[in-house]
């Protein structure tokens, strides 16, 4: 009887080969775990040093200001931050504005003809620019058009004063307006006679639709110290304050109210995502490191020393000296999980009298020892963590290599049981053979 050589060759080498493949596939499965694991540290960790970036950042800080105005309708205010004890009064005697004229259209088409001749002349911050009308002739029809001329107009203008033509309900008008804000952005405007506007232009001119201004304000009430502006926003009115004006002050009103001081609940809060971005970190940490137990299993990463250390560290640096304080005097502790927690009460009592913004953000600081320490950890050249994959996907390598000599190595196995059974049959057909001999 023969036997099915090729599927007992195929089976005889799937068992010499199993076991290597079930112990490089587990291998497999660790290693690919254990870098999800610490890609999860990884994470949690730089979720911390963004945080701290917040606060050390240029221009940042850790102490949070407030800013109250008794009225919000006359201006607005943009706040840097340690700016800090500003009381002042602000009343608002002037927006600033850009000049406006308008002169009445003889058509409601901005392809009608406008002008076959003549010249404008603009006059602004004492720099006359003429325009000769029939240079906007671009299609050499002997005239001039509305949008033409608008056109020609803007060019020659290089955006100092911009002409656009506007309708409604039929009617067509040019609007010439600066470009800036500003008493010096005002113009004047002629146009001779040849051109047929000569009439028109010298009534707009002598009277805007709006005139240039510079914004005013006058500090300490509407007859105190006046400052002007070109433009509506008053930047570094105080250092780290700009102030931008929205509207005019009637005469008789209140001036504004601004303070802008410490506002130790923010600043609290502040440092409060810091803990709990810690705790993340920690909490991440801690799990992933478990050594287990009846009721939890065993972290993944429990026998890596790198991870393990990481969290005693981090919490000997809240443990620290700074300039001769320690966090827990600010409120600042690790409990017996690792985790820190703010008393917010201690915090802001010692706040009083500890400065608290050299011992967080200070050179030496606790910002600056984290940010220290998660370089080391996460840093993209010399990270422990980075160094850590690389070493597990260097061994992943070498594992896939194993598996793919599995294969030859199977290759080997299967056609030497291949032989082996067709041999078998081989000899089991000959004896069949030679026992038909006797056969009565």
């Amino acid at each position: 009887m023969n036997v099915d050589a090729v599927q007992l060759a195929s089976n005889f080498a799937s068992l010499d080969v199993q076991p290597f493949e079930l112990r490089y596939n587990q291998k497999l499965s660790t290693i690919t775990n254990q870098t999800s694991a610490i890609n999860r540290v990884k994470s949690s960790l730089q979720a911390l040093e963004d945080k701290l970036y917040e606060f050390t950042k240029t221009g940042s800080q850790l102490t949070q200001t407030a800013t109250t105005s008794s009225n919000e309708d006359y201006f607005s205010l943009s706040v840097a931050s340690g700016v800090d004890d500003i009381q002042l009064d602000v009343f608002v005697k002037q927006t600033a504005s850009n000049h406006q004229l308008v002169i009445d259209a003889n058509s409601s088409d901005p392809n009608d003809v406008m002008a076959t001749a003549g010249t404008f002349s603009v006059t602004q911050d004492g720099i006359v620019t003429d325009i000769n009308i029939m240079d906007a002739d671009t299609d050499s029809s002997g005239d001039v058009t509305y949008s033409e001329f608008v056109t020609h107009f803007n060019d020659k203008l290089d955006g100092s004063i911009q002409a656009t033509l506007v309708k409604s309900q039929g009617v067509m008008k040019v609007l010439f307006g600066s470009d800036s804000q500003g008493a010096d952005a005002a113009f004047t405007m002629t146009a001779d006679a040849a051109s047929g506007w000569d009439s028109a232009v010298s009534a707009a001119s002598g009277a805007p639709l709006q005139v240039a201004q510079d914004a005013i304000i006058a500090l300490g009430g509407e007859f105190g110290a006046e400052l002007s502006n070109s433009s509506n926003t008053f930047e570094s009115l105080i250092e780290g304050v700009d102030l931008t004006v929205k509207a005019a002050n009637s005469s008789g009103d209140t001036a504004t109210k601004i303070s802008i001081g410490d506002d130790q609940s923010a600043t609290m809060d502040a440092l409060q995502e810091f803990v709990d971005a810690y705790n993340d970190a920690v909490t991440e940490i801690s799990n992933l490191t478990s050594s287990g137990n009846e009721e939890e299993a065993r972290g993944i990463l429990a026998s890596d020393s790198i991870v393990r250390n990481i969290k005693n560290q981090l919490s000997a640096i809240v443990r620290d000296d700074y300039d001769g304080n320690r966090l827990f005097s600010l409120g600042l502790e690790i409990g017996r999980d690792g985790k820190l927690s703010l008393d917010r009460s201690a915090f802001e009592d010692a706040a009083t009298t500890i400065d608290v913004e050299t011992i967080f953000t200070g050179a030496g600081g606790v910002f600056e020892a984290f940010e220290g320490a998660l370089e080391s950890y996460i840093g993209f050249t010399d990270g422990s963590l980075n160094r850590r994959i690389d070493i597990l996907n260097d061994e992943k390598g070498r594992i896939n290599d194993a598996l793919a000599q599995l294969d030859t190595r199977y290759e080997t196995y299967y056609n030497r049981y291949l032989a082996q059974f067709t041999q078998l049959n081989s000899l089991s057909s000959d004896l069949d053979s030679v026992s038909g001999l006797f056969t009565v």
